[in-house]
C-alpha cells in the first residue's frame, strides 16, 4: 500500500533538512523526508562521530559509507584521465555534516545578479532576512544584519587557537596592505580583504541540519524521517507529480504519494533523478531509453564550481598541524563589478618536513560542465564532467592568484621562517591540470530562470511545465556565488518553506 503525505522532500541535506523541518511546524501538514544515507536519530550517536577536529573536512574517519564517492569524469582528457574527488555527504544532514563548517554568506552582488537575470524577488534585500533568521552569530550579537536566535550558531576561531601558518598568513596580508575585515559576512567583507572565517560549530560539534533543524523537528508526529531510502524516480499522472519511487533499506522497491514533491537531492543527484523520471534533454533521454515527459534542455547543464589548486611551500616552525585550520581567508582584489576573481586559504601539511600550502580557488569560473545519467539504475553513479579549465580565462585568473601567493610568501612573516615554494614548474597550465581540485561549492544543474530552454525551475522553484514538483538545493542557483554554498542552502530551505506556506518571500515578490 502506498502511504500518502502532503509533502515529500527527497534529500535531507542543508536545504532539504531545513525545508522539511520548517514545513512540519504546521501540525496539519504530513511531511516525509527521504534520505539515501543512514539516519542518526540518537544524539549519543551523533556527538562522537561529527565532532569538529583536524580531520573534519569532507571525510569522517571510519565511516566511508557516508560519502557518495563521486568523481569528475575527465572527458576532454586535459588531466590525462586523472579523477577529481567530489565528496558529498550521504546521510541525514547531507554535506552539512561532513564539510569544513565554513559558514560564509554569498556576497550581496551575487543575489542582485540573480535578480538581474530575471529571478525576481531574489535580490539581496529580499534574501537577507533569511540569513538573519537561520543564524545565532556569537561574535556580532545585536548587529542589524546578523541573527541572534537562529538554530545555526556561528563564531570565528580566536587567534590563540590558530595553526601557526594562519598567523603568518594574516601578518603577510597586512604587510601587503590588504585591508582587514572584522566580519567576512558583513557588507564590506567580499573583495580586497582578509579576515577570520566564520564557522557553524559550537562546543566542538558541527551544526549541520542533523543536530539542529532535524533534531528539533523529529519530535513532531507529522514528520517522518526515513534513512537508507534511495530515490529512483518521480511518479507522474500526466504532467503532474504524484509521488516518488525509491529503494528501501533492504533494496526493496517502495512508493510514497504526496500533493507536492520537492527534490533536494543536490547538484549531482537531482538531475539524474529527474532524467530517470523522463525530464531533461530529449536527446539524452532517448539515448538512455527513458520516455520523455518534459523536454528540458538545460537540465543537467550549467554545472559550476569553485575550482582550486594548492601551492606548496617549505617553512620552518609554522607547519604544525595542531590548532585550527581554515581560520583566515584572503579575498582577492575587486575586479569587474567589485568582485574578486580568487580567494586563498593557508593550511599546514607536514610538520616534520616543514611543508604548508596555500589553496587558491576561483570565485567565478568561466568553464561549466554537465551531469548525466549513465543508466536507469539509481545505484549507478551519474557521469559528472565539470570540464574544468576549458575556458583559458580561468587559467589566467589562477596565474593572478599564483602571483599574489608569491608576493605573500616574500613578506617578512614568511621569510623569517625561510619560506620557499616547492617549484610548480614553468608551465602553470600543466601544474593546474595535475593538481586541480574542487572547493566543493557546486551549483547550477537545475538553474532558476524564466525561460524553459535555458532554465529548469521558475523563480518560485517550480519545475517548468510540471505541476506540484519543486527543486530546493544548490542546483537551482542561476549563477555561481562568490563564496561557500552551505549557508546559502540553509537560506534556500527557509525561503522555500515560506513559498510553500503561501507567505511569499520576506521583502520580495517571488
Amino acid at each position: 500500500m502506498t502511504e500518502k503525505f502532503d509533502v515529500i522532500v527527497v534529500g535531507a541535506g542543508a536545504a532539504g533538512g531545513v525545508l522539511a523541518a520548517r514545513l512540519s511546524e504546521d501540525s496539519a501538514r504530513r511531511v516525509l523526508l527521504l534520505e539515501a544515507g543512514p539516519d542518526f536519530p540518537r544524539e549519543a550517536d551523533v556527538l562522537p562521530l561529527f565532532a569538529v577536529s583536524g580531520e573534519h573536512s569532507w571525510r569522517v574517519s571510519g565511516a566511508p559509507e557516508l560519502d557518495w564517492n563521486f568523481y569528475d569524469w575527465d572527458r576532454a582528457g586535459r588531466r590525462g584521465g586523472r579523477p577529481i574527488r567530489l565528496p558529498r555527504g550521504q546521510l541525514v544532514g547531507g554535506s552539512s555534516m561532513v564539510n569544513s563548517t565554513i559558514a560564509v554568506r554569498p556576497a550581496p552582488f551575487d543575489f542582485d545578479r540573480w535578480a538581474a537575470l530575471g529571478c525576481e524577488g531574489w535580490d539581496w534585500r529580499s534574501v537577507l532576512p533569511y540569513f538573519i533568521r537561520l543564524e545565532r552569530d556569537l561574535d556580532f550579537p545585536g548587529e542589524p544584519i546578523h541573527g541572534s536566535d537562529g538554530p545555526i550558531v556561528i563564531q570565528r576561531y580566536r587567534e590563540a587557537s590558530w595553526a601557526p601558518v594562519n598567523r603568518a598568513f594574516a601578518e603577510g596580508c597586512d604587510a601587503l596592505g590588504v585591508s582587514f575585515s572584522e566580519d567576512l559576512n558583513g557588507l564590506d567583507g567580499h573583495a580586497g580583504v582578509f579576515g577570520r572565517l566564520p564557522h557553524n560549530r559550537f562546543k566542538e560539534i558541527r551544526l549541520g541540519t542533523l543536530p539542529t533543524y532535524i533534531r528539533e523537528a523529529r519530535r513532531r508526529p507529522n514528520l517522518t524521517v526515513r534513512g537508507l531510502c534511495l530515490a529512483d524516480r518521480v511518479l507522474f499522472k500526466g504532467d503532474r507529480a504524484t509521488g516518488v519511487a525509491f529503494l528501501g533499506p533492504a533494496g526493496e522497491p517502495e512508493t510514497a504519494a504526496a500533493d507536492l514533491i520537492v527534490l533536494a537531492a543536490g547538484v549531482y543527484n537531482t538531475p539524474p533523478l529527474l532524467q530517470r523520471s523522463g525530464l531533461g534533454p530529449e536527446q539524452l533521454l532517448t539515448r538512455i531509453g527513458v520516455p520523455v515527459i518534459q523536454d528540458l534542455p538545460a537540465l543537467g547543464g550549467n554545472l559550476t564550481d569553485h575550482p582550486g589548486c594548492a601551492f606548496f611551500f617549505r617553512a620552518e616552525g609554522i607547519a604544525a598541524t595542531t590548532g585550527r585550520f581554515f581560520a583566515v581567508n584572503w579575498r582577492g582584489p575587486a575586479m569587474a563589478a567589485g568582485e574578486p576573481w580568487w580567494q586563498t586559504h593557508p593550511f599546514p601539511v607536514d610538520e616534520e618536513e616543514g611543508i604548508c600550502g596555500l589553496f587558491s580557488y576561483l570565485c567565478r569560473q568561466q568553464s561549466s560542465g554537465t551531469v548525466e545519467i549513465a543508466s536507469t539504475d539509481p545505484r549507478v553513479a551519474p557521469l559528472i564532467d565539470h570540464d574544468y579549465l576549458a575556458d583559458e580565462t580561468d587559467i589566467g585568473h589562477f596565474a593572478e592568484a599564483w602571483e599574489a601567493n608569491q608576493a605573500l610568501l616574500a613578506t617578512a612573516s614568511f621569510q623569517s621562517h625561510g619560506a620557499r615554494f616547492i617549484d610548480p614548474g614553468p608551465d602553470l597550465a600543466s601544474y593546474l591540470n595535475a593538481n586541480l581540485a574542487s572547493a566543493h561549492h557546486q551549483s547550477g544543474t537545475c538553474r532558476m530562470g524564466t525561460d524553459p530552454l535555458t532554465s529548469v525551475v521558475d523563480p518560485k522553484l517550480h519545475v517548468h511545465g510540471i505541476e506540484r514538483l519543486m527543486i530546493v538545493d544548490s542546483s537551482v542557483f542561476p549563477d555561481t556565488v562568490m563564496h561557500n554554498t552551505n549557508l546559502a542552502c540553509y537560506a534556500l530551505g527557509e525561503i522555500a518553506a515560506d513559498l510553500i506556506g503561501g507567505r511569499g518571500m520576506v521583502g520580495g515578490t517571488a
